[in-house]
């Protein structure tokens, strides 16, 4: 019985190291290591970027790894408290209304109210045409902007019935340039085609470049649009990011800040993978992408989705789940001896075989 069970035994580890190898070099899935969000959200917390931190701590808080922390669910409590305080929220509004900029909703609403309204346009211009007058720097993004927001208030003809979103956008623009968040090119896009509105008395051109950013504004609010304008270089790939935060709405920009951006290529690539699927292969970083394009979602999901309960399938005999540990766990260098000395084994056994037969 045991010389039987000998060599079967010999023939499956080989052919388990030999599977284990050929896997491995589709994608060595043992190099995947997750992201730990708590070093940088105490970071931004220490930075006082309350907002930021529970955005970004809340973005893993779906994944069993981080739901089951207890310093990663007391250090999410602790953000949330600060930021639903009287005092914080106060404290963010006045901001708002003082510095015009601000790192939450309440303060942001209450910078960019004005620029909503025809008074907003107006006062812009003024300021604008003060500056010129005493030989300071004039903004010209913002002078046509402000000229935009008046066009686009004067009548519904020439908005083309799209008021609202341009005049969304024109607020949305305004305060990205308070902050720094309006890339060069956008802005030198949007000097141009506010000058073909005013002789064209029409903002049909115009509301082609600015679609997006209301689109992006819809889905992923003021902050998150901004941090993705940021990062755009052309029309063409501020369109993509557009339909990239419709399909991933507000994790967008957390997605592209854990795959170095390269989310927008790997989404344009693998347009059926689900969204589930693949946050759940971000939170791996850009390797985990890799991995997803590289195995299919379905294998890639197996692979990656069992370990939680890995000592009751494993004990279920599970041999699935067991091969995911393998794949896991064992070094090539003793996948390498085991396939070694199972050929050696089977070439000795094959020369005994033909001596006996000579």
């Amino acid at each position: 019985m045991l010389k039987l069970f000998t060599p079967v035994f010999i023939l499956l580890l080989t052919i388990g190291s030999l599977l284990i190898l050929q896997e491995r070099r589709v994608f060595d899935y043992s190099t995947l290591v997750h992201i730990d969000p708590i070093p940088h959200t105490e970071k931004l917390v220490v930075e006082k970027k309350y907002a930021e931190a529970e955005e970004y701590l809340s973005f893993f808080m779906n994944e069993p790894y981080v739901k089951e922390n207890p310093k990663a669910k007391l250090l999410l409590k602790l953000i949330k408290q600060k930021r639903n305080s009287s005092k914080y929220k106060t404290e963010k509004f006045i901001e708002g209304i003082v510095k015009g900029e601000s790192d939450e909703d309440i303060g942001r609403i209450s910078a960019i109210a004005s620029d909503f309204l025809v008074i907003g346009d107006i006062r812009d211009l003024s300021i604008q045409g003060s500056n010129y007058a005493n030989g300071k720097e004039v903004d010209s993004l913002i002078v046509a902007l402000s000229s935009l927001g008046l066009i686009a208030s004067a009548t519904t003809l020439y908005s083309a019935g799209a008021t609202a979103p341009i005049k969304t956008s024109i607020s949305v623009l305004k305060y990205g340039k308070k902050v720094n968040k309006i890339p060069h090119w956008l802005q030198e896009k949007i000097i141009e085609y506010v000058k073909v509105a005013k002789e064209t008395k029409s903002l049909n051109k115009v509301n082609t470049l600015l679609e997006p950013i209301y689109k992006m504004y819809n889905k992923v609010g003021l902050k998150q649009t901004l941090n993705i304008l940021k990062i755009s270089k052309n029309s063409k790939e501020l369109q993509a990011l557009a339909n990239f935060s419709s399909r991933f709405g507000k994790k967008s920009p957390i997605l592209l800040l854990n795959t170095n951006n390269s989310a927008l290529k790997y989404a344009t690539i693998m347009p059926n993978t689900s969204s589930k699927s693949f946050i759940h292969a971000s939170t791996y970083g850009e390797d985990g992408l890799k991995g997803l394009k590289k195995m299919g979602e379905a294998k890639f999901m197996k692979r990656v989705g069992f370990y939680s309960n890995l000592s009751k399938t494993t004990y279920k005999g599970n041999l699935n789940s067991l091969f995911n540990y393998l794949l896991k766990n064992i070094p090539n260098s003793i996948l390498y001896g085991i396939i070694f000395l199972g050929l050696f084994y089977f070439a000795s056994k094959f020369f005994s075989l033909v001596k006996r037969l000579i």
